[in-house]
């Protein structure tokens, strides 16, 4: 069976990913229970592993950049990722005595 057939038989009526907005598929997951914390947090480890201690500047940055473009996809991504690097640093940099 070749790729065209196969990807044909597996084939939902949903729009194409193109047509597909990360808030939609956002709200999909979790009318289907499912969190999507775990791939943001993927997504946030990969931003730190990249940028170091830049990567909250890095995020702030991007999360300006969607509010100037009215992107609200893009709001809710880069707020979300920004919440999780703000939790990993400070989580980091609490001392215990």
């Amino acid at each position: 069976m070749n790729q065209q057939i196969l990807r044909n038989t597996t084939h939902t009526n949903s729009p194409s990913d193109a047509e597909v907005s990360f808030l939609e598929l956002i709200q999909e997951m979790k009318l289907l229970d499912m969190d999507p914390k775990p791939l943001l947090e993927i997504a946030a480890n990969d931003i730190f592993s990249h940028h170091g201690s830049d990567a909250i500047t890095f995020v702030e940055l991007m999360l300006d950049q969607m509010y100037e473009d009215n992107n609200p996809d893009g709001i809710y991504l880069w707020k979300e990722l920004y919440c999780i690097l703000n939790d990993l640093f400070s989580a980091s940099q609490i001392t215990i005595h």
